[in-house]
């Protein structure tokens, strides 16, 4: 093959002064079309017609992405020192669905489907059939209220899918009529704390030594089936109620009410339990 820098100017190739030497085919070649008689080490210009040669050889590779990798003859023959495809960790497909936004699905295989049931106790009842028997369930419930000696006050929710059986929707409203909601508030720092004087609902915090009590009575008594309670050392205070709406409005308020303005930097104040605030280096002067 011709070993040499070349250039197109107008459909003509130009070979420098210095080309290497020509092979007996190429030379055969170009004689055989009038191209040129012979070829030395002097200027040529040929035209755009010798690049058939070169398409000619690139055929004979037999090299497509649409092949056997290892049916191709450059990896039979192990050549090695090429740059491009093979430069790294050897040739490798030029096909492939990385940038592909969905890849190909599985062929769709109808198999019977297995209906599965879950156990609830028999205060899940409640939601009724305007829960259990919507419309425009994607995996359709099946229920069953059963009341026995055996197996007590139970309800079976079924369905083929796991998550449409074991929803927090159920888990919640289970949750709601039998123990309730309760968020934990931390104090920490020195001289914060918190307490009944004398007795629920008069809440009385301090935060910090010697700062100003603050009275939270009024925040107690907004809602009548929410609980509080703190805890001896006056360090934790306790939030339970029915629902998580009611106990999450109340908890939020009494939380803001404790956090002093200095907490992000003193440390000093109330957080939520595995929650703490997010703390910031002090100014340098």
């Amino acid at each position: 093959s011709i070993k040499a820098r070349s250039s197109m100017w107008h459909g003509v190739l130009r070979l420098p002064v210095r080309s290497a030497p020509v092979g007996s085919e190429t030379r055969h070649m170009l004689q055989s079309r009038g191209l040129c008689p012979s070829i030395r080490r002097s200027r040529h210009l040929l035209p755009a017609a010798s690049l058939e040669l070169r398409e000619a050889r690139a055929d004979a590779r037999l090299f497509s992405t649409m092949r056997d990798i290892q049916e191709l003859p450059s990896v039979k023959k192990k050549v090695t020192g090429r740059f491009g495809v093979e430069w790294f960790h050897g040739r490798k497909p030029t096909e492939i669905n990385a940038k592909e936004v969905e890849l190909i699905r599985p062929p769709y295989q109808p198999r019977p489907y297995k209906l599965e049931y879950a156990r609830y106790p028999g205060v899940v009842s409640g939601l009724g059939a305007e829960y259990f028997y919507r419309e425009g369930q994607r995996s359709p419930l099946s229920y069953f209220h059963m009341r026995s000696p055996a197996t007590g006050d139970t309800v079976m929710v079924g369905a083929t899918d796991p998550r449409a059986r074991e929803t927090r929707t159920i888990d919640n409203y289970a949750k709601e009529k039998t123990r309730g909601f309760a968020v934990q508030i931390v104090l920490e720092g020195r001289g914060v704390k918190a307490g009944f004087e004398p007795k629920f609902p008069f809440l009385k915090v301090r935060l910090g030594v010697g700062a100003k009590v603050k009275d939270l009575t009024e925040y107690c008594k907004r809602d009548p089936d929410v609980t509080v309670s703190v805890s001896k050392k006056g360090d934790l205070v306790v939030v339970h109620g029915p629902t998580k709406a009611r106990v999450g409005t109340l908890a939020y308020r009494l939380l803001k009410q404790m956090q002093p303005r200095l907490l992000p930097y003193t440390g000093k104040g109330a957080h939520f339990a595995f929650h703490p605030a997010k703390r910031k280096a002090m100014r340098k002067k």
